[in-house]
């Protein structure tokens, strides 16, 4: 008896190509969607605080520096947490304060949109040369001022 028809091999081709087909197509449809949402959600993820030292101002003992005050200013979306404090000359790096968890336990925390004094003394840095005022975050943003010193 001679049967009609095609074969199972080319049926289940066909199968495929169709198939192929239709996903490329809905691919293709919310293809602008989902790159969006790829972007939104690496912006979520990667978004880091961003910070600005407004001022400086210190005070000197003969020929130290003996306290300073540090203004910041957070204008970023993210909450900051500060780790460290540096005074840093063409040699020489003083750590003026450092948090030993950061996690846990940053120097201040800054939210955004918010200004936050950070004041230390005790200081014994000396004074004759020009210093960079360096403060780092938590996730390792960094913000700096110049002209510190003579």
């Amino acid at each position: 008896m001679a049967s009609l028809g095609i074969s199972e091999v080319v049926g289940a081709t066909i199968l495929l190509v169709i198939a192929v087909a239709l996903s490329l197509l809905i691919f293709g449809y919310f293809y602008g969607y989902l790159e969006s949402l790829g972007y939104s959600l690496a912006n979520m993820f990667s978004s880091s605080c961003e910070f600005s030292i407004m001022s400086t101002a210190f005070n000197t003992t003969g020929s130290s520096i003996t306290s300073i005050s540090i203004a910041l200013y957070n204008y970023g979306d993210k909450q900051c947490g500060i780790s460290g404090v540096y005074i840093l000359n063409e040699s020489t790096a003083y750590q003026v304060a450092v948090a030993s968890n950061c996690i846990t336990n940053p120097l201040a925390r800054l939210g955004p949109g918010q200004v936050l004094m950070l004041n230390y003394s005790n200081l014994n840095i000396p004074y004759n040369t020009n210093y960079l005022v360096k403060v780092v975050s938590c996730d390792g943003f960094t913000a700096e001022e110049g002209g510190l010193g003579q």
